[in-house]
């Protein structure tokens, strides 16, 4: 293989397995051998395969859209805004078929998988990230199951293309994102050949997402000063980090690498709470007593990766980095100024990541003619809807919480004793 993987602990180097995990409370990094090149033929993620930690490429595409927001940037009174875009907005090459920066998550991970010999695939999401896979896994014929909480089955749709005939959902009716994962986990773990996708541990869906910071110092010519994104578990700016590192370190870009501001909602955030103190880990204070009610919750989430070696505290002091908190009515107001601006509509966490730029500029964080890269990292959901026929995909399954991981392996060898 092209890569090893480094213990960002220990500083072992060791072979890909999928391997997730290898040294507790730590992450390990994907090391690439080969000097840097340039896919110019190729789309998406893949005209970064040397920095992707598969084989080769595939056949399916997804990627970012980097461009220079000067109408949003003169609204904002900034002077040298670029934008991240990831969704569906055809004339300006959208490369996220459902939508959000997800897809480029999963399509470097059904070709890791491959490479790995694994059976299928387990996901737990909030809805992004079951959509994603749940596309290229259908497309692929890949198995899928997939695990979501009892408000997000909805956002589980197909476009026409995909049959999604090898995909399971789960729904946990009792359950949030959390208790799916809790759910998920529980499955891999009694399903020989089968791979949890991973999440944060995943190198693959970190690279896939960090691509974003390579198509972003290609088009601008230099890495930006500043990087904002909405945050809930933390694959997004942990890779994106990385990825400014591997640029500075293989000499294609100067450094530093820029600073990572990641921004929560205000009912939800353990992260910000974390970096504010001080810490270098959550405790139980940092989380609110009771279910938030937020403005965005695709970034809440019950076990971000900030702690491990490698996480988001760490990504957060390497870079100087800065945390942020977002009340509603502010991303409200920003998603009706970009969506106006841009005539493309957004979903809720480019919302909130805008709305934490203009604290970081009122608190003089970010000076308003240095270089800025805003993630939209969902949008143009409205619109392929209003264009292209989607269907949400029905449930596999509707289990309880606590009897969920039962109930699903009870299913799957009724079904294989009848094939």
């Amino acid at each position: 293989m092209k890569y090893q993987l480094k213990c960002l602990k220990t500083g072992d180097l060791i072979d890909d397995a999928y391997t997730l995990h290898y040294t507790e409370n730590a992450l390990l990094r994907a090391v690439y051998n080969k000097p840097f090149e340039l896919q110019e033929h190729e789309k998406g993620v893949w005209k970064y395969l040397s920095w992707m930690p598969t084989s080769k490429a595939n056949d399916y595409v997804a990627g970012t859209v980097t461009y220079k927001a000067d109408a949003l940037g003169d609204a904002m009174g900034l002077s040298n805004l670029w934008i991240s875009f990831h969704g569906y907005w055809p004339e300006k090459g959208g490369l996220c078929p459902t939508g959000s920066f997800k897809d480029m998550e999963a399509v470097p991970t059904i070709q890791r998988m491959h490479d790995h010999d694994a059976k299928g695939l387990i996901c737990a999401s909030a809805g992004n990230t079951a959509r994603a896979f749940t596309h290229f896994c259908g497309l692929d014929g890949t198995p899928l199951i997939v695990v979501v909480g009892k408000d997000h089955g909805e956002r589980i749709w197909a476009r026409p293309e995909n049959d999604a005939k090898s995909v399971r959902v789960v729904v946990v009716e009792d359950g949030d994102y959390y208790d799916a994962k809790t759910v998920a986990k529980g499955i891999a773990a009694q399903l020989p050949g089968w791979q949890m996708e991973g999440s944060v541990h995943n190198v693959a869906r970190r690279d896939g997402i960090g691509s974003l910071m390579l198509d972003a110092a290609f088009t601008m010519g230099a890495l930006p000063d500043h990087y904002f994104q909405g945050i809930g578990g933390g694959p997004g700016p942990i890779g994106i980090h990385e990825m400014a590192e591997r640029l500075i370190e293989a000499g294609l870009f100067e450094g530093p690498a820029p600073r990572q501001h990641v921004s929560q909602n205000v009912e939800h955030h353990p992260i910000h709470n974390g970096w504010q103190a001080g810490r270098d880990h959550l405790v139980p204070e940092d989380y609110p007593a009771e279910d938030a009610q937020v403005y965005s919750d695709y970034l809440l989430n019950k076990g971000p990766a900030y702690g491990q070696v490698g996480a988001v505290h760490d990504i957060l002091k390497g870079s100087n980095g800065q945390t942020y908190i977002v009340e509603r009515e502010a991303a409200i107001a920003m998603r009706e100024l970009i969506e106006t601006t841009e005539g493309i509509d957004i979903m809720t966490p480019g919302a909130v990541a805008a709305a934490s730029l203009l604290q970081a500029v009122d608190s003089g964080e970010v000076s308003k003619d240095d270089s800025i890269l805003l993630n939209i990292s969902g949008a143009g959901v409205k619109r392929l809807k209003n264009e292209i026929e989607t269907r949400v995909v029905e449930p596999w399954l509707r289990v309880k919480k606590a009897s969920g991981v039962d109930t699903i392996l009870a299913q799957l060898a009724e079904e294989q004793a009848e094939e």
